[in-house]
């Protein structure tokens, strides 16, 4: 008798600890691997319209962007059950770096220079998470949410063959974009969780800022209460 009732405390006691797995708060830290699609020709309108309202006789002739970013995250999260869970994170998407050349086209004397600039951005994410546990370690999911963040472009305007700089100037949007992402997550531990996640935002900015594209390959670790 005693047997069989420390087999059903026991019993209870597994079925109790595997519910408390499936739902709970966490928390993570990501880094990850991201581009910025940052669109240049609107960024060279950009500098266009600045040349002409201060009446510089300057135009845009060649830009290009870098599109590698190094994006970290932190995250709240709960899980309400094994197959879905709410997160709310502060990400900061890296930066894209600007540069252009401009003249004065066939004016003489002529004259040259550059436009250096950064694009970056960073805000908070509030997702929902739709998960399928493959088995107790491994589970897949899918995420669906809304991005809530600044978008920022500064850059200086230099003029050769001096290097004097002109002016320097920064526009910035508060953008509210969709998000999504699919990914996996191992519990290698009691309380611990390794995920690696692809995330995206098709959209980010305006013509102020420069708009672009985003996307990352993330890896995080999670602590589970």
């Amino acid at each position: 008798m005693k047997t069989k009732i420390a087999l059903i405390a026991a019993m209870t006691l597994a079925a109790g600890s595997a519910v408390a797995a499936d739902s709970g708060f966490y928390v993570g830290a990501g880094v990850g691997y991201g581009k910025i699609n940052v669109n240049a020709n609107k960024i060279d309108n950009r500098i266009d319209a600045d040349f002409a309202s201060a009446e510089l006789p300057y135009a845009v002739t060649s830009s290009s962007t870098s599109q590698g970013a190094t994006p970290y995250s932190l995250t709240v999260g709960y899980k309400w059950m094994k197959y879905f869970a709410t997160e709310l994170s502060y990400i900061d998407l890296g930066n894209a770096n600007y540069r252009s050349n401009f003249s004065n086209g066939l004016v003489i004397p002529s004259v040259n220079g550059t436009v250096k600039g950064q694009w970056d951005a960073k805000g908070w994410p509030v997702s929902a998470l739709g998960i399928w546990p493959i088995d107790d370690s491994w589970s897949v999911f899918g995420r669906l949410g809304v991005f809530m963040g600044d978008v920022k472009l500064t850059y200086k305007v230099v003029e050769d063959p001096n290097s004097t700089t002109l002016y320097r100037r920064h526009a910035s949007d508060n953008s509210t974009q969709f998000i999504g992402g699919v990914g996996t997550d191992y519990n290698f531990m009691d309380t611990w969780t390794a995920r690696l996640e692809w995330q995206a935002m098709p959209s980010l900015g305006n013509n102020d800022t420069g708009s672009g594209n985003w996307n990352n390959i993330q890896f995080s670790i999670l602590y589970n209460f």
